[in-house]
This record gives C-alpha cells, structure tokens and sequence, in this order.
C-alpha cells in the first residue's frame, strides 16, 4: 500500500512537472533584435509608409487606412532559421531568419547597413520570389530602400516557436 502512494506521487509529480515545461518551452517571442516599430516607403506608392509593429507576443502592420495582424498572442509563431545570405557579386555569408506570424508571414533578417552615411540597425523584408530584399528602418523614409541579394534556403532550423 506504502509502495502504491509512492509510486502514484512520483507518477503525479512528473506528469505535473512535464505540464510546466512543456508550456514554457511553447512561449514563442520575437527576439530582441526585431522587436519596435519598423516603417518602410511602399514601393508600389511612394507616398505610402508603411509601419511595421513588433513586440514580445504579437505584431501588427499597417498600410494607410488598413491595419493587418501579423500574429496576436494565441496564435503566434516565430520560426527561426540559419541560411545563407550574399548581397549581388559578393559571397555568401551566415545569417538567421525570424518568420513572425502563421500562414503567408514575413521573413525578416536583421542587419546593419549604412543609410545617408550612418550605419543603421536595420531589418531586411525577404522576398517570396525575386532577389528584392527591401529595408525597413526606424525612422520614417523619405524613400524607397531595398537591396538586391540572394537568399540561398535553410542550413538548419535551430529554433521553432509554435
């Protein structure tokens, strides 16, 4: 009877103590290196800015009069990747990639590049198709910034937020 309490408070314990590790180990958050407030020029329309929001738990973007929730906190996902990245005729360097959102979601790369010569702390856009990686800054362009580069896929998924 002694042995039957034991092994039920172990049986117990383990099941609670895997409920609390699994649900922390789940918590998905924006890493630190993108998380504020992004604004970019629309290409397709140069009077249009475009505001990119990202915090801890959730991310939103908005277009002029339209507001999109990229992802809100109960189903936010972050994926995180290391690929391959080379700016047009140079060589290709490591970098990682943060997906924010489910579905159809931006693909972001931090990055440091010189605008109007200061170097600046700035996030890459990835395209879906093409070689257009445009430029997010924090502050408000007075133009359209992009790069053109080549994204050579996925070395390895070394984190994955669900």
């Amino acid at each position: 009877m002694k042995i039957r309490k034991v092994v039920a408070t172990a049986l117990l314990t383990a099941g609670f103590g895997l409920g609390i590790t699994s649900t922390t180990a789940n918590a998905a958050t924006v890493p630190k290196s993108i998380r504020g407030t992004w604004y970019q020029k629309a290409y397709y329309n140069h009077s249009l800015t475009i505001r990119t929001k990202l915090f801890s738990h959730n991310g939103t973007v908005k277009q002029g009069d339209s507001k999109t929730v990229v992802a809100r906190e109960g189903d936010f996902h972050v994926m995180t990747h290391k690929s391959k990245f080379r700016f047009k005729g140079g060589q290709y360097h490591t970098i990682i990639t943060h997906t924010v959102g489910v579905g159809d979601a931006p693909t972001f790369i931090s990055a440091h590049l010189r605008i109007n010569g200061k170097r600046r702390h700035v996030l890459l856009q990835a395209p879906q198709q093409g070689h257009t990686f445009y430029v997010l800054t924090h502050f408000k362009p007075t133009k359209v910034y992009h790069i053109s580069g080549d994204l050579n896929g996925r070395l390895s998924s070394f984190a994955d937020g669900t």
